[in-house]
């Protein structure tokens, strides 16, 4: 069983206090690894590691191609350690390890794609009248903090860490306590491939979602909040930063319809029926959970579905041949 740690200051550390949480493998319900149970004066080290690195300039006033460059190294550290991160994944977040690796390789695009776009971020000049000049100059948010899901721990994470570092932020990362592994495995994989980054700028934290998110979402150190979650913990994140005015960016899911009309191929229909309610175990929210159909094809659509997800082997997600893993909690 591995003890993990926290990442704060460019220092792998345990929390203030020495309290860990166990991390299970949901299909198994394995104690698999332990974490820093992270307490407030965690996350005031984290911000202030954070807020020294943002005004060190280091990394703000990096030049933009040089920031480009060393999120293309990024990129490449994470396809080049795709399957043993999605390994990983698995065992921690109970996905299939081809639904992990696809998750990785699409979190090393999203490093690719910010990677191109550093040095194309710019303002603008405005023609105006008179003996004055317009223009727009952007800066860097500042101090970020990005609360990630458990449903998708890298991809996400990836997604908002890419851009925030592009534009010359600073970031502190706050994983699910449920699924810490891949993201501090990651970031690991970062610095023993040597991409370049400046030790303080990524700060990872990890803990109870209640204590710590809620902590770093009412921070005055903090400048701006990213969250992947639920609606009731987008609202309690959305207060807590109002009292500072922090911008917040709140992704906090839908429902997805699948419409079938009778001139319909029923056969594909039920297939992507399947994969959009059934990949991740359902666990997603852009996940197809109404199914609206006409009363023509009703009876046939449901024996297709039927059929084909009688195809689908249920087990661990490490497992050969597995096309759904276990739920990560129910």
């Amino acid at each position: 069983m591995a003890s993990e740690q926290m990442l704060i200051a460019g220092e792998w550390t345990d929390a203030e206090d020495g309290s860990t949480s166990d991390v299970l493998n949901p299909a198994s319900g394995e104690v698999i690894a332990t974490t820093p149970k992270a307490t407030i004066g965690d996350v005031e080290r984290c911000v202030a590691a954070s807020r020294a690195a943002l005004n060190s300039k280091d990394w703000a006033a990096m030049d933009p191609a040089q920031r480009g460059r060393i999120l293309q190294k990024m990129a490449a550290a994470t396809y080049a350690n795709a399957k043993s991160l999605a390994a990983i994944e698995s065992s921690n977040n109970g996905k299939t390890f081809r639904e992990a690796l696809s998750e990785i390789r699409y979190g090393a695009w999203t490093l690719e794609y910010f990677a191109g776009l550093s040095d194309k971020i710019e303002g603008s000049t405005i023609p105006v009248p008179g003996n004055r000049l317009n223009y727009t100059l952007r800066q860097p948010l500042g101090v970020t903090a990005h609360i990630v899901p458990w449903n998708f721990p890298l991809q996400l994470a990836i997604r908002s860490i890419a851009p925030a570092l592009a534009a010359g932020c600073t970031v502190i990362a706050k994983p699910a306590s449920w699924t810490p592994l891949s993201l501090i495995a990651w970031m690991k994989a970062m610095q023993e491939s040597e991409v370049g980054l400046p030790a303080d700028v990524l700060q990872i934290i990890t803990g109870s979602g209640s204590l710590i998110g809620d902590a770093l979402a009412g921070h005055s150190g903090v400048d701006g909040i990213v969250l992947t979650g639920g609606v009731p913990t987008g609202q309690a994140v959305m207060a807590k930063a109002s009292q500072n005015l922090t911008p917040v960016t709140l992704e906090l899911g839908g429902k997805g319809a699948n419409i079938v009309f009778p001139d319909a191929n029923l056969k594909y229909c039920a297939k992507a029926i399947c994969f959009g309610i059934f990949m991740n175990a359902g666990q997603m929210c852009w996940a197809g959970s109404r199914l609206i159909v006409h009363e023509d094809v009703h009876d046939e659509l449901v024996d297709a579905i039927v059929a084909e997800i009688s195809k689908w082997p249920v087990g661990p997600g490490m497992e050969e041949g597995v096309r759904m893993g276990s739920m990560v909690h129910t």
